[in-house]
């Protein structure tokens, strides 16, 4: 079977949850060297109600396919705040775009914490 065969006769749709995305996020802002992690965000009982887990200081939003971010960081006690949120912001791009295969508009970098 070529190529324009497997395309045709493919068909149907991909749907992945906010807790995915979220994930996807943490785990790329984890990764970073100088981040001990995405800072985390009061207990809401609704949101405890509507969602399997609490992502902390992240908020995103998703038109078509192309994903906006917004995340808050904690950072390691030594860490330069500029170059660690522009690791952050890269690391968001390319976890999203690879796992999920979605366009990052932007990527917002908030220093909330540092781990001292």
């Amino acid at each position: 079977m070529d190529k324009e065969n497997i395309s045709k006769s493919i068909d149907g749709s991909l749907y992945v949850s906010e807790d995915v995305i979220a994930k996807v996020i943490s785990k790329a802002v984890s990764g970073v060297d100088g981040v001990v992690g995405v800072a985390s965000s009061a207990h809401n009982p609704l949101r405890l109600l509507f969602a399997k887990e609490n992502h902390g200081k992240m908020k995103f939003r998703l038109d078509g396919d192309v994903l906006s971010v917004a995340v808050g960081i904690v950072l390691e006690q030594d860490a330069s705040a500029v170059e660690t949120s522009e690791k952050v912001q890269e690391s968001i791009k390319e976890q999203v775009q690879n796992v999920l295969g979605l366009t990052v508009a932007k990527v917002n970098v908030n220093v909330l914490d540092i781990d001292v």
